[in-house]
């Protein structure tokens, strides 16, 4: 039997790349041989520019398809209804003719006389096409209720007591008489202000709400009913009423898993038995410092005096709690330092036991119904259900119930389902114990045996994350005939979500060919210990930064008129911005603009307000405080994806002069103010550029949980190292050389990714213990030179890796789906000969811009009598779109045997699916005219050519809409930036398809762990 080959596999995770090394252990099991090294790449499932959710974009575009199909059905179902009943005929014809009649003339003439049936059928259909806005008490905040819509809905409802309108369709029946508009507007007006200065205000010249038309419905039902009961039954009502004003209720967020009972949801942050337990593990946890630094937990008695006082107020000082427990004010507590100084106390009960809330009758109620109040007024959606419920169950009035139900709590969820809390906060409470000794007291498994990988079994490989680590993902579907994301659940983050995903691509593959690890380490992004120094400067820092947020979140509750607990991050940090513009508050300007921005402005929904990136995101992938102030929207509209020097500095923009942007940057911070000068670009690239905030923290997650899920194939042996020891060793056996750039790491070269999983691969536990200490006891001098006194871990070991890098084919993941966006979301009128018409707001004016422009033409059946037909017979198109996006280009053999190309864009992709299916769109031999394939390439795949005077691995970079392709060599990392800046060192160019054949060039795979699948060239 040949005996299983013994290595270490090192993994260099990070948001949008997996770098990984295999070393050969010797029998003493030290590293003494690189085997092979790779690196994959992969998307983070974010957007560029803003960060978010790739999913978000597709969300709210089904948001919106979906919107409109409940629209149809209901429309079908009204009309199904009516017929039903008697208030419209069968015959499609005679309903066609009822069009013609004025719909208002009949909601106002229904309050007072008799309508026919079919009159009284046209004006319900009618009212239910646009049955008025209904508001949700979860997704509606009264901080919202100064926003143009229901600011218009309000000056509605004061408009239809003035005018003594019983109805709203009687005041429209009004307003159509006089010709004026009976439809929902949305207008912005530029107004000029005393001081010169513009501003855009924003309003709708009405607005109805739901209670409006279920009004209305009322009234017109009981004056017909009154004079036809015969037809206006209670039947008919009830399902009428039904249809008109049903409202499918929102879809609950689903919280995570309970850490301890996997299968139950966790209980909201604001329960008061979550607040408890937070409260009971800090209590049981703080500790007396004495003289000498001895330290003792607080006795039960003193336990409890802190937990009544913590009960009944949201915080109570380290000085507070001292007087309580009646000891000197010398003593500390270990909790205790610059940056905090207080113990949270329970926040919901502080809140709802306020006066005009529950008051102490709040303290009266028993933990059970505490919670059970909590739940209601976290998960009811219903205002008016929500009220009738709070006076049944705690006999409140109608107006006090009415406030508690728009009290602000604690939102999120905690770690624990209610079902944990209900076995352990009791224990807690019981005695001063820990977290970790109350769980066992509880009846629960230790933590450390709650990993799938506690059992030291090694499984044949690495499952999908979502069944293993059912802790860490959203509840799934459970149905055997889904898939497995869908079936187990999934990690909301998407970068950690396609991360993990990535990593038992490559891991499963390298078993498959390799076997086993005998051990796994992980890179992490984490800080070394720090000196005693360095911890007293960071908590002095982080104490600065915490009494500024809430003196900060103090002042933006007063503004928006709302309490603390509702202030969000983001308001906060816009706030630490608009502070940045100068220390004036009356002369806090947009950057570039000029224009003033209050308090007000700044926190207001519809201000025109936001944060943005000073030199762009997408270029410098830059999130830091450092390189964001707040502007005008418009304005950050007009600098788009360019640095201020480009966008205002290169050419002349009306009101956004580049010398006055230049004055009011001297105001801002000096780390800032050097990125609005011409070469602040060209400065940021010497001195800050560096790793992704965001991906730094991703990778910190990331990392995490893969330790916890590569324990599965190697449970006695997987360990996290951090990333700063990497990068000082990299530099120090002279591996950054290997990529070359003097000496530097080279991150235009994804192969720096294998560079550093070689160094981790060459990692022991001996060496990171040595690092630590180093780094706990040591200032960095000294640090350094450890580094500098290190041996190589084996003497060929440079050479080893530098062979190992010189091999790598980089595996980029593959994407060949043509689902996609398929054209851009702005609407063209199609004038003819090429031109077409689009409106666009400027400074707060709509306006209409002709132009010409090739887009996709739409047509319908159903609008024929509107739009007219071709003089084919065929329907006239009546609007088009910007087709934005190719799927793939098809390189084709011509009758005479040379290449031809053809571009899918994917609109086309998606016409050809819904026809003739994917099979066709695929068709391995054929391209979609019917002309013989030779390869078809969608973006990120390889080709295999001549390039530049050598055979070359290449990425398809870009397909051109006139034909041809760019590509890259595989390894190239940043090209679009380095295209912009002319990178004379980037191996970048474009082929067409007569040139792609001289190059003798071939459609190529990599394998995940970068294995070259050449067929050879077929010309």
């Amino acid at each position: 039997m040949t005996q299983r080959m013994r290595y270490r596999l090192a993994l260099d995770l990070g948001s949008t790349s997996l770098g990984w090394a295999m070393v050969r252990l010797n029998s003493n099991n030290e590293p003494c041989a690189v085997i092979k090294a790779g690196v994959r790449i992969f998307s983070d499932g974010r957007n560029p520019k803003d960060g978010s959710s790739l999913a978000v974009t597709r969300r709210d575009a089904r948001a919106m398809r979906r919107r409109r199909d409940r629209l149809l059905k209901r429309k079908t179902r009204m009309m199904s209804t009516l017929i039903a009943h008697g208030f419209f005929p069968a015959d499609a014809d005679q309903r066609k003719a009822m069009e013609t009649v004025n719909p208002y003339v009949l909601r106002a003439k229904g309050l007072d006389t008799a309508l026919a049936p079919m009159e009284f059928g046209r004006a319900l259909f009618h009212i239910n096409q646009r049955r008025g806005f209904k508001s949700n008490r979860k997704t509606d905040k009264k901080d919202t209720d100064s926003g143009a819509l229901k600011t218009a809905i309000h000056r509605l409802r004061e408009t239809l007591k003035s005018n003594s309108c019983r109805t709203v369709g009687e005041w429209l029946h009004q307003r159509d008489l006089a010709g004026q508009t009976v439809r929902a507007r949305y207008r912005q007006t530029k107004v000029v202000k005393d001081d010169g200065k513009t501003r855009i205000d924003k309003s709708y010249d009405l607005y109805i709400d739901r209670a409006m038309i279920e009004n209305e419905f009322d009234a017109l039902w009981a004056k017909q009913a009154e004079l036809n009961p015969t037809l206006f039954t209670e039947t008919a009502r009830a399902e009428l009423k039904d249809c008109l004003l049903h409202q499918r209720p929102l879809k609950p967020v689903k919280p995570g898993r309970c850490t301890l009972l996997p299968d139950e949801e966790r209980a909201p942050l604001a329960l008061p038995s979550t607040q408890r337990f937070r409260m009971y593990q800090e209590l049981n946890n703080l500790r007396i410092l004495r003289d000498g630094l001895k330290d003792e937990p607080l006795t039960l008695p003193q336990r409890n005096i802190l937990a009544k006082a913590l009960e009944e107020n949201s915080k109570r000082s380290f000085v507070q709690i001292k007087r309580l427990l009646g000891i000197g004010g010398d003593i500390q507590f270990n909790f205790e330092d610059p940056k905090r100084q207080e113990l949270k106390g329970n926040v919901t009960s502080s809140i709802l036991s306020k006066a005009h809330h529950f008051g102490q009758d709040w303290f009266n109620f028993d933990g059970p119904l505490q919670d059970e109040i909590v739940m209601q007024l976290v998960k009811e959606e219903n205002e008016v259900r929500l009220i009738g419920w709070l006076q049944d169950k705690t006999g409140i009035e109608e107006s006090r119930a009415e406030t508690i139900a728009n009290v602000g709590l604690p939102e999120g969820y905690g770690s624990l389902s209610m079902e944990a809390l209900g076995r352990i906060v009791p224990e807690l409470r019981r005695d001063v114990v820990t977290y970790d000794k109350a769980v066992l007291a509880a009846g629960f498994d230790h933590h450390s045996h709650i990993s799938p990988s506690a059992t030291g079994e090694i499984l044949p490989e690495l499952p999908y994350y979502g069944l293993p680590l059912q802790r860490h993902v959203s509840f799934g579907s459970g149905v055997k005939t889904d898939s497995e994301e869908k079936r187990y659940g999934r990690i909301a983050n998407p970068t950690v979500h396609i991360g993990l995903n990535q990593v038992r691509t490559v891991v499963n593959a390298l078993i498959k060919r390799y076997g086993h690890p005998s051990e796994v380490i992980v890179e992490v992004a984490r800080d070394l210990k720090q000196s005693r120094e360095q911890r007293e400067e960071a908590n002095k820092r982080q104490a600065e930064n915490q009494r500024r947020n809430e003196r900060i979140r103090r002042s933006v509750a007063g503004t928006l008129q709302i309490s603390e607990e509702r202030v969000k991050a983001a308001d906060i940090q816009k706030w630490i911005l608009w502070e940045e513009l100068s220390f004036d508050p009356a002369d806090r300007r947009c950057p570039y603009s000029g224009e003033q921005i209050s308090a007000g402005k700044l926190l207001a929904p519809d201000g025109g307000v936001e944060i943005e990136h000073i030199l762009p995101f997408s270029r410098t992938l830059d999130d830091s405080l450092n390189n964001k102030t707040v502007s005008m929207r418009w304005a950050n509209r007009i600098k788009g994806n360019f640095t201020p020097w480009e966008a205002f500095g290169r050419s002349t923009v009306e009101g956004c002069g580049y010398g006055s942007i230049l004055e009011r940057a001297e105001q801002m911070p000096k780390s800032k103010r050097y990125r609005f000068g011409e070469d602040g670009y060209q400065r940021w690239l010497k001195d800050d550029k560096g790793f992704l905030p965001r991906a730094l923290n991703d990778t910190r997650y990331l990392s995490r949980i893969a330790r916890e899920y590569l324990s599965l194939v190697c449970p006695q042996n997987t360990r996290v190292i951090p990333g700063q020891m990497t990068a000082m060793l990299r530099a120090k056996f002279g591996l950054n050389g290997i990529l070359g750039l003097h000496g530097e790491k080279n991150r235009n070269d994804h192969r720096h990714h294998a560079v550093d999983a070689c160094v981790v691969a060459a990692t022991d536990q001996g060496l990171l213990e040595r690092f630590a200490q180093a780094s706990a006891s040591a200032r960095e001098k000294q640090l350094d030179k450890l580094v500098e006194t290190m041996p190589d871990p084996w003497p060929s070991y440079r050479e080893h890796v530098r062979r190992a890098v010189n091999h790598i084919s980089v595996s980029h993941k593959p994407d060949h789906s043509h689902e996609g966006a398929m054209h851009n979301d702005t609407a063209y009128a199609l004038l003819g000969n090429g031109r077409v018409r689009v409106h666009k707001t400027v400074e707060g004016v709509r306006v209409r811009v002709d132009d010409n422009l090739k887009v996709i033409e739409f047509t319908s059946a159903k609008a024929v009598e509107r739009h007219g037909l071709l003089p084919t017979g065929q329907p006239r198109p009546y609007k088009g779109y910007k087709g934005d996006s190719n799927y793939c280009i098809e390189i084709v053999r011509t009758d005479d045997g040379k290449w031809d190309w053809e571009v899918v864009s994917t609109f086309e992709a998606y016409q050809v699916t819904r026809v003739k299916g994917q099979a066709r769109l695929r068709n391995p031999h054929l391209s979609l005219s019917d002309r013989p394939l030779v390869m078809r390439l969608v973006i990120g795949d390889y080709v295999r050519a001549t390039f530049k005077n050598e055979l070359r691995l290449l990425t398809v970079r870009k397909i051109k809409s006139n034909g041809g392709i760019f590509v890259a060599q595989h390894n190239e990392a940043n090209v679009r930036q380095r295209e912009d800046e002319k990178d004379a060192s980037l191996i970048y160019g474009s082929l067409s398809a007569g040139a792609l054949k001289k190059a003798a060039g071939r459609y190529v795979t990599i394998s995940p762990i970068g294995e070259l699948n050449d067929p050879g060239f077929r010309g």
